[in-house]
Order: C-alpha cells, then sequence, then structure tokens
C-alpha cells in the first residue's frame, strides 16, 4: 500500500503544480475544472458512466489513435499547457442554449447538441476534428451543402460538431474516426435509428443523400468547371500538346474515391485556371477503356502528370489534398501558384532585374545609367513584366521616390476590389510583388 499512497500524492504534486504554474500565467484551468463540476447534473454523469461501461475495445483503439494523432502537435510544455486550457475551457464556455452558424453550418457542442438535435427535424452531422485532414478537404463541400439548403433551416438541419473537443457526444454515437457522417431521421433524438453515411463527400452525392432522406430539395448554385473532360477522341490531342502540361485523373463513375477526390479536383482546376501552359483533365476510364489499356490503369483514382514535350508521363503518388497537388505542379511545370488560386510572393520576379533594382535603390548618384541597364535587360528578356521593372524606374527617375509609395496603394485598392476579373488580380499581384524588389 505504502508504493500507491506515495504514486497518490505524487500525482497531487504534480497536479497542484501544473495548476499552479498555468494560474501563474495567467491561465484558467482550475477555474474551468470547477465550473465543470458545478454543470455537471446527474443525466449527463449518467450518461458518461453508461458509454463508460459500454464502450468497446474498437471505440477504445478509436480513442487511443485520436489521441496519438494530437500528440503530432506537442512539441512543448506550453504546447500541453495550451491543449488542456482548450479542452478544459470549451467544457465551460456556452450555455445550453447558445448556437452559433459557421457560414449557413450549425455549430453543435456537447451543451446544446440534445437541444438542437431533438427529433424536430431531420438533421445531418459531421463529427469531424479540426486536425484531421479529410475533414480539412470536406470542410468547403460541406459548406456548399449547407449553402444549398440554407432556404430550408426550418426544416433540415446541416450541423458538425467537434468530436475531439466535444468527446461526450462522440462516444455517445460510436465516433472511432474522422469525419463521420451521420443521418438522424426525423423523431430521432438518440443513438437509436441513427444512419451511417457512407457516400462520396462530393457536393452532389450529399446533397443527393440529404434529398433522399429527407424529400427536400436543395438549391445548388451551377457552378462552371475549369476541368477539362476529356474522352478517347480528344485524349491525344490535349494531354500530347507539346506546349501544355497536363494532368490527369483516371477515374470510375462508381468509384466512392473517386467521388471524394472529385471537389479537391474541381478546386484545383479553379487554382490553375489563369495558367495557359498547364491543364487540369479528368477521363473515365472505366468507360473509355481503350485509354484505361493504353496508360496501365489498374486502379482508380490513378493521377498522371504528362509534362510539356516529354514522351511519357510521370506517375503521381502524393498525397490528394489540394495543397499536394499545386506543391506538385508547381515543382514540375515552374508555376508560383498557392492554394485557392493566388500567386506566390516572387511570381513574375526576374533575378537579374532584381540585381538591378537593388543597385538602383542603394546607388541613387547612379540611377540614369542603372535605368539603361535595366532597359537592356528587358527587351533581351521580351515579356511586359520585364519591362515593369524598368517604367517603375523611369517614374521614379521622373517624380522621386514618393511615386513607389503611390503605386503601391493604387495596385493595394484595386487588388481588393470585387470588380477585378482572376486573370487580372493575378496582374496586378505580380505587378505588386515587383515592386516589392524596390
Amino acid at each position: 500500500m505504502s508504493f500507491f499512497r506515495k504514486l497518490f500524492f505524487l500525482l497531487v504534486i504534480v497536479n497542484a503544480a501544473f495548476l499552479g504554474y498555468d494560474y501563474y500565467q495567467g491561465g484558467e484551468i482550475a477555474f474551468n475544472l470547477v465550473e465543470n463540476a458545478k454543470n455537471l447534473d446527474k443525466q449527463q454523469l449518467t450518461d458518461y458512466l453508461t458509454q463508460l461501461k459500454s464502450t468497446t475495445p474498437e471505440q477504445l483503439a478509436g480513442h487511443v489513435n485520436n489521441a496519438f494523432a494530437q500528440l503530432k502537435n506537442v512539441n512543448s510544455f506550453n504546447d500541453v499547457l495550451e491543449f488542456v486550457r482548450q479542452k478544459t475551457g470549451g467544457l465551460s464556455s456556452g450555455g445550453a442554449n447558445t448556437i452559433e452558424y459557421d457560414g449557413n453550418v450549425l455549430v453543435l457542442t456537447d451543451a446544446n447538441f440534445k437541444t438542437v438535435v431533438d427529433g424536430s427535424k431531420p438533421a445531418l452531422v459531421e463529427f469531424y476534428a479540426p486536425w484531421c485532414g479529410h475533414c480539412k478537404n470536406l470542410a468547403p463541400v460541406y459548406a456548399e451543402l449547407a449553402d444549398s439548403y440554407a432556404h430550408q433551416k426550418d426544416h433540415v438541419i446541416i450541423a458538425k460538431i467537434d468530436a475531439d473537443q466535444h468527446r461526450q457526444t462522440g462516444s455517445l454515437y460510436g465516433v472511432q474516426g474522422f469525419p463521420t457522417l451521420k443521418w438522424f431521421p426525423k423523431g430521432v433524438d438518440s443513438p437509436n435509428g441513427v444512419e451511417d453515411y457512407h457516400g462520396g463527400r462530393d457536393l452532389n452525392s450529399l446533397a443527393s443523400f440529404v434529398h433522399q432522406k429527407s424529400g427536400i430539395s436543395p438549391r445548388i448554385r451551377a457552378q462552371k468547371s475549369d476541368v477539362v473532360a476529356l474522352d478517347t477522341k480528344s485524349f491525344h490531342e490535349v494531354v500530347l500538346n507539346p506546349k501544355k502540361h497536363v494532368f490527369v485523373e483516371f477515374y470510375a463513375s462508381w468509384c466512392g474515391h473517386c467521388k471524394n477526390l472529385a471537389p479537391i479536383w474541381e478546386r484545383l482546376g479553379h487554382t490553375f485556371a489563369n495558367e495557359e501552359n498547364v491543364v487540369i483533365a479528368k477521363i473515365d476510364a472505366d468507360k473509355e477503356k481503350d485509354i484505361g489499356q493504353e496508360f496501365q490503369i489498374e486502379g482508380f483514382p490513378t493521377i498522371k502528370y504528362f509534362p510539356a514535350g516529354a514522351a511519357n508521363p510521370i506517375a503521381y503518388s502524393g498525397a490528394r489534398s489540394e495543397a499536394a497537388f499545386v506543391k506538385f505542379l508547381n515543382e514540375n511545370a515552374g508555376t508560383k501558384r498557392t492554394v485557392g488560386g493566388g500567386l506566390e510572393s516572387d511570381a513574375g520576379r526576374i533575378s537579374e532585374l532584381d540585381e538591378l533594382v537593388s543597385r538602383f535603390m542603394k546607388e541613387q548618384g547612379k540611377r540614369e545609367e542603372i535605368h539603361k541597364e535595366a532597359q537592356d535587360v528587358a527587351k533581351k528578356v521580351g515579356t511586359r513584366y520585364a519591362n515593369y521593372y524598368a517604367k517603375i524606374m523611369e517614374k521614379m527617375l521622373t517624380n522621386g521616390d514618393k511615386f513607389l509609395e503611390t503605386e503601391k496603394q493604387r495596385l493595394s485598392k484595386i487588388s481588393k476590389s470585387d470588380d477585378v476579373s482572376s486573370s487580372k488580380l493575378d496582374d496586378f499581384n505580380i505587378r505588386q510583388n515587383i515592386l516589392a524588389s524596390f
């Protein structure tokens, strides 16, 4: 017994030191724990004990996996402290009747879940974790789903809950991984009768499911696709164009993984829509079997990159996220894109002219001479952005350095306007990148 007594007192001392350090640093972990205890009613305690007793080995393994996944973000003692603050603070903040929206997605918590999902209307609920990559990919699609049912908020619920933070609810509904989507039919307010969603994670699949279950029609805005749909007739003409870098998804209409990839591929098409030499394409290789056989497609989805002028494609084996695709294309096609369609801060910059800019700003007595050098380089390079370097130097020689600040403010104001097309925005961003070199 003496060993366990010593262990007990050691744990008490460690906890006291931890809570004391948090308080010294301005935290409120101890206060939040007390408030959580005060707010814990008999029903909540009964539910928790019931869940604990009914925990299966599979559920326990899921909790362990989730815990290890979170350890990836813990690199110091302060990370541990911040993690505990978030968990305890999240429990005591907000009352049971507090309801918030993220766009048109209703945000649920342990406190308000039973109040909102009370059986009065059907609900689709996403159980997610903030650190989960698949959840991040689903987020924009789920937001679009909520937008498509925004006109029927009084009749159907599209909601989400951070089940990593609000574990009581996640455990109650047997959530073992993220994201998990569950359908709550009208009249259901407990685990009995709740249905798991196993369909595709694209907008059409999700909207079709909600429509089928609820009878309520969505309002999906028609969107122009920037992905080129190929068939046997058009494939070689597009993919083997010596002036184009072509990124192709070989898919099958029945493939679940392909359906999950679909919204990401559409966003990738949008991201590279303004790149004249890059094509984001797709082909149903299950339907167009000759193409599938020619390129030895054995599973779906298969992604291949066809470099401009190259004889053979490169098999893509990286992550299936927009960020990974963008990184791959930037490295292989020489583009400077960011996720969402923006440009990197060095897009449009020319190193030889950057060096002349550095001299132009430092050696004021030689500015006329450096300007002439810049004009010669611009003629050699032969692009309008090379000429823009020389033009800025010319304006500064005429109007002084104040022109630089005026031009920066002008372009910044234009770039923030809602009336600017995406192609024009690229142009303004490149000009701003060049101005940043001065």
